[in-house]
């Protein structure tokens, strides 16, 4: 319809999904948000019909089917081809009545903010053909939707997504394959790009008895194998309900395994309670990996077979985009990535694009919505257009042509002043009116023909810490079977990034009138670096602070490529490179003959100092490498046969093996000290290993817990961790392993006690600190803890471990708190959000010696933070980095990646890091400065690069390469 081709009015895109249905609404200026049913975007797509005959929907309807089960249809979408609904006792319920009254829902909501019903756009699976399309048809009619409203496929608009807000490449004739992981179906297409704004569907297939709620049920099983043994009335009670009461028994144990499986996707472990059995019982994520990898593997396959029909094969692809709820799952995106060879995008609410892509299918790209507040100078640097900072209250400037004269542009606005949110004013909040407890009605003998009690309640998360795009904090020094990414942890620096951001922008000409400038030398800074200078152009204000303890870098354009030809061909499997002081490592394997080669180059040397293979040994899959003081650390994947990972550490003189030791699939190495600290979790244990040649210097057993949790190890981190270089998440490089080697354990009872890393003495303990599952941070002799129960953050001080400090209380008890970092020396930072409403967002910084809150500064759909000296990057779910300085205020927001090289400098890429050789533009910036572009990459896979302050070392297309880009 016409309206629908226009973007000055309002425009409605609707995901109608098996679990949750989801409407995104663009304002006229653009900007397009969720909208909110109870407070969340996510509205469970759950019918129930009451006595009278009225139909409720939503959080609603699962309250009510709560107390009378054969009322409720919890997946109407599933039942699009049975024409009627039994419901209750009364006459059968037309199916397009119940999509009608999810529709109903959306558009009093819609109504209720701009007034009227906008044009709206309704997506349905590319499968179904005209019979299932003509039932989504008269629901629109039933619900009173005009009769011009669009129906379009959910692949396409997914598509639109990854390519208009995430600004992922897929040119014209390439084609993108969407794995959309719902609740209930599993629908995956190939989408070919057409030309301008065209996408269409070249092959679909998938499953409709495959999603989330197939997930839950083989915990169910799983769980089922046990529990049938030790405590069989109380599983035939779950298992056969005769009574209500069993019947809501059952509900809950469901929902409880439906959170559990939610909880592991960041957790290594999760609690169960059981209906009936007075202890809970704990799920592993290796269990949860084990019950689901035959369904994940079936995704998969499906995959595999949609694409042959498209006669295409990963590689062809453009990109790989994971949708849907259920795709947030780690295995999901590990299997794809490993059986497909192609590192696939998801999101951390991979429910949301499909309605916001609608959008975008029916008005064409959206607008620029940024523009920068300066512009990085023009240099002979052989760079691609390298992005420009950028502000986020003026629309974006037109790309200029090649090295433009400066034009004079007005002063940004100024941003207003901060202002507290309303919401974080919320008095308490009944738990089953926001729909957190929210548990899913079916299975009565009466009930419709749906699956077992599957929750739809919103799979809402923090950054996971496995396989996600971007895992957030975790304790240093470590590599884990929940592979983390913070300081000092040997986390795999080779986790595919997914989360999408848009492309390198065009340089423009600068914001003032001023000439460009040229990058500043350490001179200069060492004159200027503890002032802070004010700069009046085109009547403009604008204020750099400079950060006098780490000066600019002088950077150089990128050198020419010193490349290295690897021991293993380079190719679609595991490959990495690492930097230690003046060397560096790269790494590359073979899956079919499972070897992997390690190649060692000294800085400015012509040759590699060495080579190593053989005797590494071999392995169905190499996953990751930490470079120590002694060598280099190989990690193994998990052998699904054995349940076990190796770690290989080799020397750094010549690439000998030093050691090696099998190691349990949840088992974490920490490195502290001289040490390689293992939770030996089959052993109950802490073990501390020489680095040197792996001989066991001490074991201390986990504290004794009637409890089986597994516990939690963190190793304390210094100022001088971070600020050094790390990787986008923010993991150091070369951390000092020795300059504080105690680790802190927290256990099931809640204790801690800080054992020395070296002796493996136990130096102090308490009681009732945290529970593993809590974001802690150890750092400069202390210990902060996220207490969400508590709904506070609290310190303790390691040495003697006495009363905490209170540092914060939220305002609002709904509160979530997350992403917990050090950024100072003597502060944390944080992000806080209210009711998972990413709107409310806002980071965070809390000086733990004054006790007090420094700033907040509000930031919408904030995601991961990273340090750097007392600044913070924070990362978006849009795909931004922001900048925050000291003081709180908003420096710059940079459309992709950035990374720290020390205290007051960071190295930007144009785009989300990738497996696969690409191209990227780089540019390197000091926090009250331009960026100055560098340079760009050809061919190389970036996720797999490391740095130093002046040198990248990177794994190419077919071999390796080291370049310089500072002096």
């Amino acid at each position: 319809m016409a309206g629908v081709t226009e973007i000055e009015g309002f425009l409605l895109g609707v995901d109608l999904g098996t679990s949750h249905t989801v409407a995104m609404l663009r304002h006229p200026d653009g900007r397009t948000r969720p909208l909110l049913f109870d407070g969340k975007p996510l509205l469970p797509s759950a019918v129930f019909r009451d006595t009278a005959g009225r139909l409720h929907v939503g959080a609603d309807a699962l309250r009510l089917g709560h107390a009378e089960p054969a009322r409720i249809e919890p997946h109407p979408k599933r039942r699009v081809d049975d024409g009627e609904v039994l419901l209750g006792d009364g006459p059968a319920v037309p199916v397009p009545d119940l999509l009608a009254a999810l529709l109903t829902a959306v558009s009093r909501e819609a109504v209720a903010i701009t007034g009227h019903l906008p044009p709206a756009v309704l997506t349905h699976p590319a499968a179904w053909g005209e019979p299932r399309r003509a039932v989504l048809t008269d629901a629109l009619d039933r619900a009173g939707w005009p009769a011009g409203t669009r129906l379009l496929p959910e692949p396409v608009a997914a598509a639109r997504y990854f390519a208009d807000v995430l600004r992922r490449p897929v040119p014209a004739g390439a084609s993108l394959a969407v794995f959309d992981f719902g609740g209930g179906t599993l629908d995956v297409a190939v989408v070919r790009n057409e030309g301008p704004s065209r996408f269409t569907v070249t092959a679909s297939g998938g499953a409709d008895d495959l999603g989330g709620l197939d997930l839950d049920a083989a915990l169910v099983d799983h769980l089922g194998k046990s529990l049938s043994a030790a405590e069989p009335e109380a599983w035939r009670a779950l298992t056969d309900p005769v009574t209500l009461a069993q019947w809501r028994a059952r509900r809950q144990f469901w929902e409880d395994v439906r959170g559990a499986k939610e909880m592991l996707s960041r957790s290594a472990f999760a609690p169960v309670p059981v209906p009936g059995v007075e202890h809970a019982v704990h799920l592993t994520r290796a269990e949860l990996e084990a019950a689901a990898d035959p369904l994940v593997r079936r995704g998969v396959a499906e995959t595999a077979a949609v694409l042959a029909a498209a006669g295409l094969s990963a590689s062809d692809l453009a990109g790989l985009f994971l949708v849907g709820g259920s795709s947030r799952v780690p295995l999901v995106a590990r299997l794809l990535h490993s059986e497909l060879g192609i590192a696939p995008t998801v999101l951390e609410q991979p429910e949301l694009p499909v309605a916001e892509g609608a959008i975008l299918a029916s008005v064409g790209a959206p607008p620029a919505r940024f523009t920068p507040d300066s512009t990085p100078p023009i240099t002979d640097t052989k760079a691609d257009a390298a992005a420009p900072p950028t502000h986020d209250t003026a629309p974006a400037a037109p790309a200029p042509a090649p090295a433009p004269a400066p034009t004079p542009a007005a002063p940004a606005p100024r941003e207003p002043a901060e202002q507290t949110d309303e919401r974080l004013r919320a008095a308490p909040v009944d738990p089953w009116a926001t729909g957190e407890a929210a548990a899913l009605a079916a299975g009565h003998p009466s009930a419709p023909h749906s699956p077992p009690p599957y929750s739809t309640s919103p799979q809402t998360s923090a950054p996971p810490h496995q396989g996600t795009p971007r895992p957030n904090s975790a304790p240093p020094h470590q590599t884990a079977a929940p592979y983390s990414a913070l300081p000092h942890q040997a986390a795999p620096h080779s986790a595919p990034h997914a989360a999408g951001t848009p492309p390198w922008q065009p340089p423009t000409p600068p914001a003032s009138g001023a000439q460009p400038k040229r990058p500043k030398r350490r001179l200069v800074y060492a004159v200027v670096a503890a002032a802070v200078a004010v700069l009046v152009a085109a009547g403009g204000v604008l204020t750099w602070a400079f950060w006098p303890d780490h000066p600019a870098l002088d950077y150089r354009p990128l050198s020419e490529p010193q490349r290295i030809a690897p021991t293993v061909p380079v190719t679609a499997d595991w490959s990495d490179a690492a930097i230690y002081g003046s060397r560096a490592y790269f790494a590359s394997s073979d899956t079919t003959s499972g070897a992997v080669g390690v190649v060692a180059i000294d800085f400015d040397a012509t040759k590699p100092a060495w080579s190593s293979s053989a005797e590494i040994g071999r392995a169905p899959r190499w996953r990751s490498m930490t470079a120590l003081p002694v060598g280099l650390a190989l990690f193994t994947d998990v052998d699904s046969a054995t349940s076990t990972r190796r770690m290989v550490v080799i020397g750094a003189e010549r690439g000998t093996k030093l050691w090696e030791r099998t190691l349990g699939s949840d088992d974490v190495v920490h490195f502290a000290g001289g040490n390689a600290v293992i939770a030996d979790r089959a052993g109950k244990r802490l073990l501390g290993l020489r680095l040197a040649d792996g001989v066991q210097r001490w074991a201390q057993p986990d504290p004794a817990s009637t409890l089986s949790l597994d516990t939690n190890v963190v190793a304390v981190t210094t100022p001088k961790d971070l600020a050094g270089p790390a990787t986008v998440f923010g993991r150091p490089y070369e951390p000092d392993l020795a300059d504080d080697p105690r680790v802190v354990q927290i256990a099931a009872d809640r204790s801690a006690r800080v054992i020395h890393a070296d002796t493996g003495k136990v130096l102090t303990t308490r009681q009732n600190v945290a529970g593993p599952q809590d974001e802690v941070v150890a750092h400069h002799g202390r210990l902060v803890v996220l207490q969400p129960e508590d709904q506070r953050v609290v310190a303790y001080q390691l040495e003697g471990f006495g009363e905490p400090s209170v540092l914060y209380t939220p305002q609002a008890q709904n509160s979530r708190m997350k992403d917990l970092v050090p950024c100072g020396d003597d502060r944390v930072c944080f992000g806080e959000e209210v009711a998972f409403d990413g709107d409310t967002a806002a980071v965070v910084a809390l000086d733990v010696a004054e006790r007090k809150r420094v700033w907040r500064r509000p930031l919408a759909d904030v995601d991961a933070l990273v340090p750097v000296g007392e600044a913070v990057l924070a990362s978006s779910t849009s795909g931004e980095m922001t900048l925050i300085d000291a003081a709180g205020r908003k420096v710059w927001t940079h459309a992709g990646e950035a990374a720290r090289l020390d205290g007051g400098n960071v190295l930007e890429f144009s785009k989300p890091l990738s497996r696969s050789p690409s191209d990227h533009a780089v540019s390197g910036r000091h926090l009250g400065d331009q960026a100055v572009p560098l340079g760009s990459f050809r061919d190389i896979r970036t996720d797999t690069c490391a740095w130093n302050t002046e040198r990248l070392a990177c794994v190419a297309e077919k071999d390796f390469v080291l370049q310089t880009f500072a002096g």
